[in-house]
């Protein structure tokens, strides 16, 4: 579906956002997969890398939410501004370490100056937005050159595309995942009380375009400016299971043999997340 054939608008969007979000904080930090420890651990480790590597001075966080990435990153760097547009989930973010500034404002006009950041982090947000370039572009303005920018939990095409074009018969598995791709608006609704067309609204790139698709992305970054993209496929069809009902050595050797014959297994993997730099 392409743009020109919805009914919505990047105002639209960004409202949406604001209505679902300010719905959602109150259990936020423990409805969320990515608070799972595992994606914590996963995620502090890369953090502290960028800080060793690029440098700890300044990291921005785009669409902070409640603090998910920022309360990782006060151990690691001096600075710490967080960026979103929703009260009720800055509110949320823990501001006691004097380390943390809190940007109320829309990812498409930043208040930074140009050149200040070490990292900029956008953790399961890009596909929120209703249009991902102004972002971007902001993204680069903000990051001093050599700078890195991380994403990750973006939705794969390719994944939400085979799922909408199966029936799960006796799999477990898939009859979640095929759940989550097609009634979350309906889960929501009945958790939260936001109508299902806000939901859509809200998580645009995954819910009305489909989900966001590497070779676009990876154009639209190198279109930008940003001199290195890499786009990483990652947490396969199924992997929470092997992960807790097997070991991680287990994760480990179905995801070596799932890359080594990509593009064939792209639609495996739920998601996408991307190392950019200036």
């Amino acid at each position: 579906m392409s743009r020109n054939e919805t009914k919505y608008g990047a105002n639209d969007v960004l409202e949406a956002n604001i209505v679902l979000h300010s719905a959602l904080a109150d259990t936020y930090d423990h409805d969320q997969p990515h608070y799972r420890p595992e994606n914590k651990a996963l995620v502090s480790r890369r953090l502290a890398h960028y800080a060793e590597r690029i440098g700890n001075r300044v990291l921005v966080d785009l669409g902070c939410g409640t603090g998910f990435v920022i309360q990782l990153a006060i151990p690691k760097y001096e600075l710490i501004c967080g960026v979103d547009v929703t009260p009720a989930m800055v509110s949320r973010v823990d501001t006691s370490s004097g380390k943390v500034r809190i940007l109320r404002a829309n990812t498409e006009q930043i208040p930074l100056g140009s050149s200040v950041a070490d990292v900029v982090t956008a953790n399961s947000f890009l596909h929120h937005l209703y249009d991902v370039r102004p972002t971007l572009v902001e993204a680069y303005r903000i990051l001093k050159k050599g700078g890195v920018f991380f994403s990750e939990e973006d939705p794969n095409f390719d994944f939400w595309k085979a799922l909408k074009e199966l029936r799960a018969g006796d799999s477990a598995i898939l009859q979640r995942e095929i759940e989550a791709v097609q009634k979350t608006e309906e889960f929501v609704e009945k958790a939260k009380g936001v109508c299902g067309d806000t939901v859509k609204m809200a998580e645009y790139q995954k819910m009305v375009l489909g989900g966001m698709r590497t070779d676009r992305l990876r154009d639209l970054f190198q279109d930008v400016g940003f001199s290195s993209v890499n786009i990483q496929h990652y947490w396969f069809l199924g992997q929470g299971p092997v992960l807790h009902g097997q070991s991680a050595d287990a994760v480990q050797i179905i995801d070596d043999y799932l890359r080594s014959v990509l593009p064939l297994s792209s639609h495996l993997f739920k998601y996408i997340r991307v190392e950019a730099y200036k």
